[in-house]
C-alpha cells in the first residue's frame, strides 16, 4: 500500500489546538536560538484558529487517525502583482511521520487551494539556514531558492 495515499489533508479546527500548539513549541525549540516563551506560541496558535480566515489558516495532515503534521498560511497583498502571496509558515511534521510524504501532501494541497482561489500569485516561505532537513523537503517539493533576503527588526511586546 502507498503510504502517501493514506495521508489525508484537511483544514484545522479549534479541536486541533493542543496538537498544533505542541507542534509549534517543538518547532520553536528546534530552530530558534532564543525561542519565544511557550505560552506566547500557544496563544499565537489559538489566535489563528479562533480568528480565521482573516489572519490565515492551518491545514493538517492525518495518518492513521493521528495528526502527523501541519502548516499555516498567512496572506500578503502584492501591489506589483495585484494578487496575494500565500506564506507557508509554522511547518511541522511529527518525528514519527517524517519521510513518508506528509509535507509533500500538505504542499500539494496548498497549491490546489491557491489555484482555486484565483487571486493568489505566489506561494512563499522562509526557512532557517540551520534547518537542512526542511530545506531538502522544500526543494524536493519543487520550491526554488529566492534571491531575496529577510531582514528583521524585533519589537518587544508587553508581556
Amino acid at each position: 500500500m502507498n503510504t502517501r495515499n493514506s495521508i489525508t489533508i484537511r483544514y484545522a479546527t479549534i479541536d486541533d489546538i493542543k496538537t498544533i500548539q505542541d507542534f509549534q513549541i517543538r518547532m520553536e525549540h528546534h530552530i530558534e536560538e532564543e525561542p519565544s516563551p511557550d505560552a506566547v506560541g500557544k496563544a499565537g496558535v489559538e489566535f489563528i484558529l479562533s480568528n480565521s480566515p482573516k489572519h490565515g489558516f492551518y491545514i493538517v495532515a492525518e495518518f492513521e487517525e493521528n495528526i502527523a503534521g501541519c502548516l499555516r498560511i498567512s496572506f500578503e497583498r502584492s501591489v506589483s502583482s495585484n494578487g496575494f502571496f500565500w506564506w507557508i509558515q509554522n511547518v511541522y511534521v511529527h518525528e514519527s511521520y517524517r519521510k513518508i510524504g506528509v509535507f509533500q501532501k500538505l504542499y500539494r494541497e496548498v497549491i490546489r487551494l491557491a489555484e482555486e482561489a484565483t487571486d493568489v500569485v505566489e506561494i512563499k516561505l522562509h526557512v532557517h539556514t540551520n534547518n537542512p532537513n526542511a530545506i531538502g523537503a522544500y526543494e524536493k517539493a519543487g520550491m526554488a531558492k529566492s534571491p531575496e533576503f529577510v531582514y528583521i527588526h524585533k519589537i518587544k511586546l508587553n508581556e
